[in-house]
């Protein structure tokens, strides 16, 4: 209960009264410590995946690689809380405790250094995990424990349910920590200021838990082990069943988390608030459930969330201008359902404040597995991404239960007999849409590969063999006699066709260097005499280029391949001059922003020939990024010119934005191919967003329709 009656003239009553009111002088820092901690364990997530995104591709796993790492120190964090508050007197916890806080302000602070470079050949997921570890393992491991330690301190003073509302305060102050970021943190700090701010709130927080651990020194041994004849201390019997409950529903959530997440960045673009969006729903589900059990209210929940999974099915009888909005939304309320339901069942059946070490622990191990099956076992084991259409059906059948077992609107019991009953309509629910969609009319799938950078499919249809990354196009190739011809985006009628061309109209031989290989498309331009250096960051690309399309083999170019990030491999490129340097990276819906900034910009010219052309291919569905390409190529000194083309599925050509960039006196400018070209306005350039590498918000790119 939240508040009890107590009469006066119960001397009982009068001590609980009086032991309360001393609660209430030391609430403040118990409160201060949780807030705090749990603003620190929200804010580092976001912050160090910016720091490190433009590593590795600014592909989605980066963020749900780091997810992962979280989760699993979570589980270790709780782990320890609860083996401190088991095994150790109130006295030796804070000894232990104290010297841990000390150890993690040493290392401060977060922001890893170039020498974490990735070089191209290693494996990525480890390499990530490696470094988050050495750089912000132990503080948050140190954040990670508040919840629990802080509850099981207080529950010195009050072993009564209420503690338990801190955990509903935690995550208040999480919530608030991932708001905060893309609107108020991200626009007005650095990434580098971004990591010292965090790390000065850190030292406060070791002088804020320190004063609350220094109390546990008044903590004597009658208050912190009760009499086994103490009713608290009889009160639960936890079988095997119910702990399993604690890890089976956290898991769940914790899955359905992050496959949307992934889904949603895939389809939009890889930007803290389509991080933040998600993981705040799932938080709000914490608070909802933990803050008073009155919220919690099944039948209404599962009926929210069946009716969104419906809208999911049904996006496609909308227009496509708004589909997208509503598939995002739809996703967002289906994720805060089952949340809501996995998160409120395992508030309904909590122990005693006694257990709340190992029933924290319990619940975070469940959320660390759910990290692992999606961020490893599922890139692992399957070569194509079918974990959120597995999840959903799965989802779906289960709320379905849910939704006619429990007993009333407004009620939170359950008839599992009516449950039983529908066990067959359930379970055609779940395999309905699994036998859909593979029953479904499909392209001929060559071959398909997953890794850390995402699924990669090569299929063939009337047209030819294209590859396929997500939703988007990476290129195709015709067959017979068109086989050598370029198509999709880089037509002869394309700004990068028409811009070689007129190169290699003037000049015998041109050094081309591409950002991005995608099926190798452009090498049919090369002639005996010119030289391509292909930059690409997934090695699965390099594979199906070679194995599954010609355009590498057939070119008469000499053709090099350089595995890694491109910019990084670009700064390595010291000797490295090109005729022409081709930015091919943002057609993608998760586009790498840290290869258009100012200092990318400064790279590109560097490596570029006196008389070189940079040609970024800008074409993408939700992000305008021509006047932000604009104002880049002027910022360097650049005259820039956008040339759109239509495509003609005849010759397997698409639509096409490209910007070119060069010497205002370029040749170039005065070639009749580039009548089309325009230059840049004076408007754009005006309201046009700058980037730099320690400040740049893909926000500020959406297309608004």
């Amino acid at each position: 209960m939240a508040s009890q009656t107590l009469s006066s003239a119960d001397p009982a009553a009068s001590s609980s009264l009086a032991v309360s009111q001393v609660n209430t002088r030391s609430l403040f820092w118990f409160a201060a410590t949780t807030l705090l901690g749990a603003f620190l364990v929200f804010q580092v997530q976001p912050v160090i995946s910016k720091c490190v995104l433009p590593w590795f591709g600014g592909t989605p796993a980066v963020w749900t690689t780091c997810m992962l790492f979280f989760q699993i120190l979570l589980f270790g964090g709780y782990l320890y809380a609860h083996i401190l508050r088991t095994f150790f007197r109130p006295s030796f916890q804070a000894y232990i405790h104290l010297a841990l806080l000390a150890s993690a302000a040493m290392v401060l602070p977060i922001e890893p250094s170039d020498a974490w470079k990735p070089m191209g050949d290693e494996s990525p997921t480890l390499h990530l995990l490696a470094m988050l570890a050495a750089h912000v393992g132990l503080p948050y491991f140190v954040l990670s424990s508040t919840g629990p330690l802080i509850q099981a301190w207080l529950s010195y003073q009050d072993n009564s349910d209420r503690v338990y509302r801190l955990y509903a305060l935690s995550n208040a102050g999480s919530l608030v920590a991932l708001l905060s970021y893309p609107f108020i943190v991200e626009p007005v700090l650095s990434v580098s200021n971004q990591s010292v701010v965090w790390s000065l709130m850190f030292c406060v927080f070791v002088l804020v838990q320190g004063v609350v651990a220094i109390g546990l020194f008044r903590v004597n041994r009658t208050a912190a082990n009760p009499p086994k004849t103490d009713p608290d201390a009889r009160a639960d019997v936890i079988d095997w069943r119910l702990r399993a409950i604690w890890v089976a529903l956290p898991a769940l959530a914790s899955t359905m988390l992050l496959v949307v997440t992934n889904h949603v960045c895939q389809d939009v673009a890889v930007i803290p608030f389509l991080w933040v969006l998600p993981l705040s729903l799932y938080l709000v589900s914490f608070i909802i459930c933990f803050d008073s059990p009155q919220w919690y209210k099944p039948k209404m929940i599962a009926a929210m969330t069946l009716v969104s999974m419906f809208g999911i099915q049904a996006k496609t009888l909308l227009p496509g201008s708004i589909q997208l909005i509503v598939e995002v939304s739809m996703y967002m309320v289906m994720l805060l359902g089952v949340c809501l339901l996995c998160h409120g069942e395992v508030a309904r059946i909590k122990p005693s404040a006694r257990y709340l070490t190992q029933y924290y622990a319990l619940l975070s191990a469940g959320g660390a597995i759910g990290g692992i099956i999606v961020a490893i076992a599922c890139p692992m084991l399957l070569s194509t991404a079918i974990e959120l259409p597995f999840a959903l059906s799965m989802v779906t059948s289960l709320t379905f239960l849910l939704f006619f077992a429990c007993r009333g609107w407004m009620r939170t019991d359950y008839d599992w007999s009516a449950a039983y009953r529908l066990r067959f309509a359930a379970a055609l629910l779940m395999i309905a849409p699994m036998v859909s969609m593979s029953m479904a009319d499909q392209d001929e799938t060559i071959t398909s590969k997953r890794n850390f950078f995402g699924t990669l499919q090569v299929l063939r249809d009337d047209s030819g063999v294209r590859l396929v990354h997500g939703s988007t196009i990476h290129g195709m190739q015709r067959g017979g006699e068109a086989s050598g011809e370029p198509t999709t985006y880089y037509g002869r009628e394309s700004g990068i066709g028409r811009a070689i061309v007129a190169m290699q109209s003037d000049r015998p031989q041109l050094k081309i260097g591409v950002v991005g290989l995608g099926c190798g498309v452009l090498a049919t331009y090369g002639r005996a005499s010119d030289e391509f250096d292909m930059i690409e960051i997934n090695s699965a690309v390099v594979e199906i280029a070679r194995e599954n399309f010609s355009f590498l083999s057939d070119s008469p170019a000499t053709n090099r391949v350089h595995l890694g990030d491109g910019r990084l491999v670009l700064e390595r490129m010291t000797d490295k001059k090109f005729d022409v340097l081709v930015l091919d990276a943002f057609s993608s819906d998760a586009i790498p922003a840290h290869l258009l900034t100012r200092e990318a910009i400064a790279l590109y010219c560097d490596r570029l020939a006196s008389d070189g052309i940079l040609a970024i291919h800008v074409s993408n569905n939700h992000l305008d990024l021509v006047p932000l390409s604009h104002r880049l190529g002027h910022d360097g000194g650049l005259e820039t010119r956008v040339l759109r083309s239509q495509g003609d599925p005849s010759v397997s050509t698409q639509h096409a934005t490209w910007m070119l960039m060069g010497s205002a006196d370029h040749p170039l400018w005065s070639h009749a191919s580039m009548a089309e070209a325009v230059p840049a306005t004076a408007q754009q350039l005006q309201h046009a967003p700058m980037w730099t590498d320690k400040k740049h918000n893909l926000v500020s790119v959406l297309r608004l329709w």
